[in-house]
């Protein structure tokens, strides 16, 4: 894998890519996002790997201080990134405390603020743990697995699986979210909760940023989970 250098996204808002390569021959193009706070200081959303030149690039915009492991998929260069901004907090998904052992984790709040970002978990779904964040200034919402939109890749074996998860050329979630819910009703909660912000724009991890017509790609993908929601929840909810 080879960190491109930092290109501007939004208002005080960076990315830096990757070609992520996987057992078996897979790879799949990944990106970390780089939010400058109120403060001036940086947050580094889901890291990949960051080589000098890269780092002097983020050195550019500010000082990274504090490091954001969304989920329990997305944390594999956490320890690097920690090791190369040892002044910074790191956040972490419930369960990575066992994955990033050494590393001191601040657990993400199910709901809330962190670092200046809102957050909150996509509940339900324990074995993926995924945090969302906003980003209001630029109203950019970020996200690892939640939705993928890969329309380019030279790889054959990873267009084959995009393509059978239902992700290939497409704004699309992985059918693997409908086969790990556990709980429908915090799933509905929360991605109702979601979808509720303020956002106009969705940084994606793997494939091109959603600009155009945003919320209404996020609210396409993730229809089926808030579907039946006052049933789900309750007549309270309608």
């Amino acid at each position: 894998m080879e960190p491109a250098l930092l290109r501007p996204i939004g208002d005080d808002v960076w990315a830096y890519e990757a070609i992520v390569r996987l057992p078996a021959g897979f790879a799949l193009p990944a990106r970390a996002t780089v939010v400058r706070r109120d403060d001036g200081a940086l947050v580094l959303h889901s890291p990949l790997p960051i080589d000098d030149a890269t780092a002097a690039a983020i050195a550019e915009v500010g000082e990274v201080r504090a490091i954001v492991a969304p989920s329990c998929t997305h944390y594999l260069h956490v320890r690097a990134a920690a090791e190369r901004y040892p002044r910074a907090c790191v956040w972490g998904a419930p369960g990575l405390e066992k994955k990033l052992a050494g590393v001191a984790l601040s657990p993400l709040p199910t709901s809330g603020a962190v670092e200046g970002l809102r957050v909150r978990l996509v509940e339900g779904v324990p074995y993926l743990t995924e945090h969302l964040f906003l980003h209001e200034r630029s109203a950019s919402l970020l996200v690892t697995d939640f939705i993928f939109n890969v329309n380019r890749l030279d790889n054959l074996p990873m267009k084959i699986f995009l393509w059978m998860a239902g992700t290939w050329k497409r704004p699309a979630q992985s059918k693997l979210w409908r086969l790990v819910v556990e709980d429908r009703a915090a799933l509905a909660r929360s991605v109702s909760d979601i979808l509720a912000w303020d956002f106009t724009r969705v940084v994606t991890a793997h494939g091109d940023v959603l600009e155009e017509n945003a919320r209404a790609h996020l609210q396409r993908a993730a229809g089926w989970m808030t579907r039946g929601r006052s049933r789900l929840l309750g007549a309270k909810a309608a």
